[in-house]
């Protein structure tokens, strides 16, 4: 699993400002071995210079059109599409393939992949490891160099420090650990004194420090509300658990547990996938204990992670939970014809959620009409305001629904220009679905320290051995994904599940 070469190219603005490479790296080993694996070079494709590759890539992205005009090899249909991996088209008719493209900060990462086999005859990505790897070398490089400047020059010290990188990272071609923190401890820090217990490559620094773990439990909520009979809401709860742990020694050992309340409040966590640190033995448990679908005792938990943690902050699990119902219950509708509709919105908040947001705000975007001209609202709680561009009507609710009745409520009556035109600073791309009554309001939300599962990690529970005094800090956080409420007074896009089939 190896790269050819790597580049960081500024695609340019037009003919006064051409596309660039800033940074390059190339490794004649690589190429030797690609020659081997050919019989001898004959099949393999040269490397190109920088500057033809360069206006190879630009070519084939097509980021230095000056016309419309249709190029049968790169727009025409039947070209198959596998982005991020392109095909570079040479001017004696040769291809070079598999080149990874990833756009960051206005600029291109790229990378040529070395094929192990016969490049000519494509095998299917899957079979081709060397593109995993230059995958996520880019991705390593783009954790590694953070935030760039615009305007950014060949000259700039960033691009010194990712030769370094590189240097570490993939040595002659080939990835070995692309982490950008295990590779900065290597380039700034003073080694460690040869420890007693061998040291894993993957954590070549030895914390110093004041002993502490950190776990963090964030769930996020999809939900989808039609308020039609014979059309369910649709939602889905998933969460990630995420752990920095500051322990000295080579290989500490952290055991914790994630529980849940008992029955009928909680259910069993699905679908959970673990980070590779945490031991085989207990992600058996894991998956067993996840997927017994028969005994409700087993699939309630605790369950156990048992790992040897890095250094750096990592996602310790992710995780679904069916929940049993929605935290708030919304109702949108929305009449009117013309340029002139009027509005109710209520909203009910789940009895067993927390009744106190970091955030909470609906927002009901119109699409396919002109710019809102007038508006008039009457929430029951919070304030409503117009988005820049006056397309979209938003109703901060504020931090608490009504203590007593938990629910509340927005009357509206909206009147919108005959202008159709799009301002320049629109926040909103049309929906060509969203015409007349088809609308839908969309709800944003936070609660902290708080999980719609009810997930949680008891301190009790986290066990470091060697056994050392340590300082547990514990967080949980419940948010929105993509919370919408369509108007039940129109049509709404619905994904209906196929019938299962008898084969079998």
């Amino acid at each position: 699993m190896s790269i050819r070469g790597l580049w960081v190219i500024s695609p340019g603005t037009g003919e006064n400002n051409p596309a660039s490479v800033l940074f390059s790296s190339h490794y004649p080993t690589v190429e030797r071995r690609a020659a081997i694996l050919t019989g001898g070079g004959g099949n393999t494709v040269q490397m190109l210079d920088d500057v033809a590759f360069c206006n190879a890539l630009v070519e084939e992205l097509g980021l230095n059109r000056t016309s419309n005009k249709f190029v049968s090899w790169r727009d025409t249909c039947q070209k198959l599409s596998q982005e991020p991996v392109h095909e570079l088209r040479l001017a004696d008719g040769a291809t070079l393939w598999p080149v990874l493209v990833i756009e960051q900060h206005g600029l291109l990462f790229c990378c040529l992949t070395l094929v192990e086999g016969d490049a000519a005859s494509r095998p299917p990505l899957i079979q081709v490891p060397g593109i995993t790897a230059g995958f996520s070398l880019l991705l390593g490089i783009l954790d590694f160099l953070g935030q760039l400047p615009k305007n950014i020059t060949k000259s700039s010290p960033k691009f010194l420090e990712l030769y370094n990188y590189l240097c570490h990272a993939a040595p002659f071609g080939s990835p070995l650990d692309v982490d950008p923190f295990t590779v900065t401890s290597v380039l700034l820090d003073r080694p460690d004194p040869a420890p007693k217990v061998k040291q894993p490559a993957w954590k070549p620094k030895l914390f110093k420090g004041k002993p502490q773990i950190y776990f963090a439990i964030t769930e996020h909520i999809k939900a989808v509300q039609y308020d039609k009979k014979g059309q369910p809401d649709a939602y889905m709860v998933y969460g990630t658990v995420t752990c920095k742990t500051e322990l000295e020694g080579v290989m500490p050992d952290v055991t914790v547990n994630l529980s849940l309340p008992a029955p009928p409040l909680g259910k069993p966590l699905e679908n959970i996938l673990v980070h590779p640190c945490v031991q085989s033995t207990d992600t058996q448990i894991l998956n067993n204990c996840a997927s017994s679908a028969q005994h409700q005792t087993a699939t309630m938990g605790p369950y156990k992670l048992r790992f040897t943690p890095p250094l750096h902050m990592i996602t310790l699990c992710h995780y679904t939970s069916q929940v049993r119902e929605l935290p708030i219950r919304g109702y949108y509708q929305m009449r009117g014809e013309g340029n002139k509709v009027k509005l109710l919105v209520q909203l009910k908040l789940g009895s067993k959620v927390k009744n106190h947001f970091e955030f909470c705000e609906l927002q009901i975007p119109f699409y396919n009409r002109g710019p809102i001209q007038t508006y008039k609202t009457t929430p029951s709680v919070g304030s409503t305001v117009l988005s820049a561009d006056r397309r979209i009507l938003a109703w901060n609710i504020g931090q608490k629904f009504p203590t007593k009745s938990l629910e509340v409520q927005l009357n509206a009556t909206v009147t919108f220009a005959d202008n159709m035109a799009t301002p320049p600073h629109s926040l909103l791309q049309e929906d060509p679905f969203c015409t007349g009554l088809n609308s839908y309001a969309q709800l944003y939300f936070r609660v902290s320290d708080y999980t719609q599962s009810g997930c949680y990690i008891d301190q009790r529970s986290i066990q470091v051995h060697p056994s050392t005094k340590h300082k547990s800090i514990i967080t949980k956080e419940f948010t929105s994904s993509e919370y919408k409420i369509w108007n039940s007074h129109g049509d709404a896009q619905v994904v209906h599940t196929p019938p299962p089939t008898n084969e079998g």
